[in-house]
């Protein structure tokens, strides 16, 4: 169950009310969503969240006190962290990050983080310079992300295309960066990629695209199934040569 989750059922129970009688009063169909998003398998919208304030009275710092994945900080100066944009446990982008790590290192799931996607909004972060969604987990990660030796994305393709949540991110720094100008520097020279796709057809439209952030190309890794045979099912660090690949990546960015 999540931190979020826990905090909007402790609301539904203290107003008395059951899980169907609260999905009515949010304007849900059924409490069977009630229920996902008490047990964090499902997100509630942000309309629905303005919905639940408004009805209750409540603030969003209250709903949100205590409720974020606080990013970790560093163990100390050396430790490096690396985050997954993969929407599975245990694939092969979590799989490349446990061999590289060394015990000093910090490991996100990106997936496990409360972050909003940018939806139903006027470009507030353009015009106000404040992100109605602002009381997620996404400043604590970028406030706690600079304080890295290193940072180290592991972005997979999906669909020919990096992943949704690796979209989020890069929609949701614009308003953290626009009022903290200052840690965008650190934030670049920290910043390495490593991005897995399938086919040599595929690379001109994933790899550029994750890479162009970068200010030094050499500090993306692209990690090709199909060269080595590797299947989607099949696991990458079954094979010597992405071992090997890996090896060198991490010497020569002294990882």
């Amino acid at each position: 169950m999540s931190k979020l989750g826990d905090k909007i059922k402790q609301i539904r129970i203290n107003e008395g009310l059951s899980q169907e009688a609260f999905a009515k009063e949010l304007g849900y169909t059924s409490k069977t969503t009630i229920n996902k998003i008490e047990k964090g398998i499902n997100e509630i919208s942000y309309d629905k969240l303005m919905i639940l304030i408004d009805k209750y009275n409540l603030t969003l710092d209250q709903i949100f006190e205590n409720s974020s994945n606080n990013t970790p900080l560093p163990k100390n100066t050396n430790s490096n962290l690396y985050i997954s944009f993969s929407a599975r446990s245990n694939g092969n982008s979590e799989n490349i990050i446990k061999y590289m790590m060394n015990e000093f290192d910090t490991f996100i799931s990106f997936k496990d983080l409360f972050i909003n996607s940018c939806n139903k909004c006027n470009y507030e972060c353009m015009t106000i310079n404040k992100c109605k969604y602002r009381h997620d987990d996404i400043y604590n990660l970028l406030d706690n992300i600079i304080k890295y030796n290193k940072i180290i994305f592991v972005v997979p393709m999906y669909c020919g295309n990096p992943p949704s949540l690796y979209f989020t991110l890069m929609e949701r720094m614009q308003d953290y960066f626009n009022n903290n100008e200052a840690n965008y520097p650190a934030f670049i020279s920290k910043l390495h990629i490593i991005g897995i796709y399938g086919s040599d057809e595929e690379y001109p439209l994933f790899i550029p695209l994750i890479s162009n952030i970068l200010n030094d190309i050499n500090k993306c890794l692209p990690i090709q199934r199909h060269k080595y045979e590797i299947k989607m099912s099949d696991s990458v660090m079954d094979k010597k040569c992405i071992v090997a690949l890996i090896d060198t990546y991490k010497r020569n960015m002294g990882l």
